[in-house]
């Protein structure tokens, strides 16, 4: 699957990207789910939904 978003800084206080949605139909998430942002050892980013 190759999306791609684009890393935006409205607020000057903290970036924003947005998750395209055919990744969160795949992932199942919903409006409102808690989602956690990881590093793993080789340095890829990990998106988690949290509880």
């Amino acid at each position: 699957m190759g999306n791609k978003s684009i890393l935006q800084y409205p607020n000057k206080k903290q970036y924003t990207i947005t998750i395209p949605k055919g990744l969160v139909l795949a992932k199942g998430w919903k409006h409102g789910d808690r989602l956690e942002f990881l590093v793993d050892n080789k340095g890829d980013i990990v998106v988690k939904k949290t509880r």
